[in-house]
């Protein structure tokens, strides 16, 4: 009789594990987990589920695999979207207020003017590397051919290297998607003054669609409380 604990136990052990899991909502979100947003959005979705009192998991995927997970429902949202991605996927529904804003940089090459605005960066520049899955940036540089020829790589990181490495002469970036070592990185080029403000967004896949009055209720108590402003002094302002 006791050779059968350990399968017992297993067994046990597998039934839970399955019992929890559609009780938690993951979501998605494609910024590195060392990243500021990352460490934001990790926070602050455990306070807005809180709220809802749900249980939910935030995973960093790469930006297509995250996309093609929302489609077929295998997560509940994701978060760090812009605005416009709304209108590539109008099925998704955007919780109403961005969870968290962030700025736009542009880093070029040491000993070359910084760059600071659009416009200087046609002029300044020819090519351009960006972080892949960025659909704001995405689309402003490709309305910008053949004036400037956009890479996409696959982080914040790459992004910057390339520049460093003379394979690109200007690097866009947001300042959350910064971690310590591409924060470090930034003293090997130049950076102007922000581009603009960049608002990133909580998508729900299709079959949540019913919580996003009581997430957006949740959202906008949270910012009663000054919780945005709280995360932002303890992640963006190290």
């Amino acid at each position: 009789m006791p050779r059968c604990w350990p399968i017992l136990a297993i067994v046990t052990i597998t039934a839970g594990a399955r019992a929890q899991g559609p009780d938690t909502l993951v979501f998605g979100t494609t910024h590195e987990t060392d990243s500021v947003v990352y460490q934001f959005a990790s926070e602050y979705l455990q306070r807005l589920c809180g709220e809802i009192h749900q249980r939910c998991q935030l995973q960093n995927l790469p930006g297509r695999r995250s996309e093609a997970m929302l489609a077929n429902g295998s997560l509940a949202g994701e978060m760090g979207r812009v605005k416009d991605y709304g209108s590539k996927h109008p099925r998704y529904q955007r919780i109403e207020e961005p969870f968290v804003l962030t700025s736009t940089y542009i880093f070029t090459p040491t000993g070359k003017p910084v760059i600071d605005s659009w416009e200087a960066l046609i002029r300044q520049a020819r090519s351009v590397s960006y972080k892949r899955g960025i659909y704001t940036y995405q689309t402003r540089l490709e309305a910008l051919r053949p004036r400037i020829q956009p890479h996409d790589v696959q982080s914040v990181p790459a992004c910057l290297q390339m520049v460093i490495n003379g394979r690109d002469q200007a690097c866009i970036y947001d300042d959350g998607s910064l971690s310590a070592a591409s924060r470090a990185m930034l003293s090997m080029g130049g950076t102007g003054k922000p581009l603009e403000e960049l608002g990133l967004y909580i998508y729900l896949s299709p079959d949540q669609r019913a919580l996003a009055p009581a997430i957006n209720a949740a959202a906008r108590h949270l910012h009663a409380k000054g919780i945005p402003a709280e995360l932002r002094r303890k992640y963006f302002l190290k």
